[in-house]
């Protein structure tokens, strides 16, 4: 029998391990105990091992890389993963915005790339000349685990999550430190949004879990403010994010791949810019990158699906915007199903059903 090894450092790429070893099992190895953590507690299903750079074989996360048949894994790892013998497939972590060539080649020595949907084929066609992938078109997998809406369903969410199940729901999900939102705008949400909403404030997994003293400090402030303001949670990686989008009436966001998500429930958005990350930043990435200009200018189209607020410092009040964007939902509802099409294509929740056939065809089958 082949053994399958789903390796990652980040929490970020759990989601989409977990759903390839539902039906190909195997045992997820990280590096990190935060990361391990949090994947027992929303994967109690998926088998583990703690890797350890100083322990060698007397680690059993590293033996079972060293006899594995294949490794899964969401980010290059290039330099980690050369000493193995296994055959290797990335099915990238997030929704892999910029995919430049430099990126590309950062994961040429892959096997198999499993393909998101058709915005990451089309990147990788304008290089196919100079970078030589094996690809499989498969789609996202975290959508396998995305709820089906319904009334009963919404409440259900709501009401376990300590929230009102019949308020409007607004999920703010900022990217990482040093790019995101959240400390501009966590406290202030929480002291000036209208109470007939719900709110949820999801920090980025790696302030959650790999957190720093000042981001223990403000998830303690907020923690506080929440605790007077009614039908509020802080949520630190403690819920599926899928769940917290069934529930979501507007996400509040930088313009990231939970922003992309979301659309699979096509959900109103209102988007964030600083000075650290707007769209005019977006683009001198994509440029210092490498990146095709017209690639570049679909990728932008992310900001048409609702309205942006330019914010500079802490203490901002959002209440109008965020009126403007849910009055605007119908108007921008094109734009984010174009928007959705093109990174994602399909809209189902077959794609470990695809990687596990292409992972099978690719490597399993004598």
């Amino acid at each position: 029998m082949s053994r399958i090894v789903y390796f990652s450092k980040m929490f970020q790429a759990v989601p989409h391990l977990a759903q390839v070893a539902a039906l190909l099992p195997g045992t997820f190895v990280s590096s990190r105990r935060s990361t391990l953590m949090a994947a027992r507690k929303l994967y109690p299903q998926l088998e583990q091992a703690r890797y350890s750079r100083w322990l060698g074989r007397l680690a059993v996360g590293n033996r079972i890389l060293n006899d594995a048949d294949v490794i899964v894994t969401g980010s290059p790892y290039r330099s980690f993963l050369k000493p193995y013998a296994a055959k290797k497939c990335t099915v990238f972590h997030g929704t892999y915005m910029l995919l430049s060539k430099d990126a590309l080649l950062s994961n040429a020595h892959f096997d198999l790339l499993c393909v998101i949907g058709p915005r990451m084929q089309q990147m990788i066609d304008r290089f196919a000349d100079q970078v030589q992938v094996n690809t499989a078109a498969t789609g996202f997998l975290p959508f396998c685990e995305f709820p089906e809406q319904s009334l009963a369903q919404r409440e259900s969410v709501l009401v376990g999550l300590g929230l009102a199940a019949d308020r409007q729901t607004i999920l703010f999900t900022p990217s990482r430190r040093g790019v995101g939102s959240w400390d501009l705008l966590a406290e202030s949400l929480v002291q000036k949004i209208p109470s007939h909403f719900n709110l949820i404030l999801r920090p980025h997994p790696s302030q959650a879990l790999t957190s720093r003293a000042k981001d223990r400090d403000s998830f303690r402030r907020v923690a506080a403010l929440a605790q007077r303001r009614p039908h509020t949670l802080l949520d630190l990686t403690s819920y599926p994010l899928s769940a917290l989008l069934s529930v979501a009436d507007l996400v509040v966001s930088d313009a990231n791949s939970p922003a992309e998500e979301s659309l699979f429930y096509d959900v109103p958005q209102l988007l964030i810019e600083t000075p650290q990350f707007s769209r005019d930043v977006m683009a001198q990435m994509g440029r210092d990158e490498g990146m095709h200009p017209d690639d570049m200018a679909q990728l932008l189209t992310l900001y048409e699906c609702g309205p942006s607020v330019f914010v500079k410092e802490e203490g901002v009040d959002l209440s109008v915007p965020i009126e403007r964007a849910l009055l605007e939902r119908d108007d921008r509802a094109q734009r984010r199903q174009d928007y959705f099409s093109w990174v994602f294509g399909k809209r189902d929740r077959l794609a470990n059903q695809r990687v596990a056939e292409a992972i099978s065809t690719s490597f399993l089958v004598r």
